[in-house]
């Protein structure tokens, strides 16, 4: 599994323009395919949602594949299997409510992430005073938190 952190600086560096999609996991029967593709594209990184019933910070268009995905029945473990089977060769980031993590467990999900090959994983509605017990299982199964900033600070 490729180091994320590690894998975009050394791209950054050397004066790339990174290319990071996102594609919804279980959007469609074929969307392994689509990570393929984008891969292929020259992908730098990909980032795969895991469709959740109320996505509360996802816009209409996240909304709509994650809900695609679920009424095909598509659950995590169906989209950490893609990801294992696609073999993909650059960092995959897994972007994730902490629904879903809390549900599952942190370190049964954060092993069967690695497992899959899950180089980062982004759980936005996670505060930052409480993530001590998911980053520490996290990190002892080599996924990278990925913490997101909110724009308003920089917008005075």
């Amino acid at each position: 599994m490729p180091d994320l952190e590690k894998e975009l600086r050394s791209r950054r560096e050397h004066g790339r323009k990174l290319l990071v999609p996102y594609l919804m996991g279980g959007m469609t029967e074929d969307w392994g395919q689509c990570l393929a593709a984008v891969v292929d594209a020259g992908a730098d990184a990909v980032e795969v949602g895991l469709p959740f019933s109320d996505p509360m910070i996802d816009g209409p268009v996240i909304q709509e594949a994650g809900l695609r995905a679920l009424t095909r029945g598509v659950v995590p473990d169906e989209v950490l299997d893609g990801i294992a089977r696609a073999e993909v060769p650059v960092p995959v980031a897994l972007m994730t409510y902490y629904n879903l993590v809390f549900r599952a467990g942190h370190k049964r999900i954060a092993r069967s992430m690695a497992e899959a090959g899950v180089s980062g994983a982004i759980v936005p509605d996670l505060p930052i005073e409480e993530i001590g017990p998911w980053a520490a299982e996290a990190d002892a199964a080599g996924v990278a938190t990925v913490l997101l900033v909110a724009p308003v600070g920089l917008l005075r």
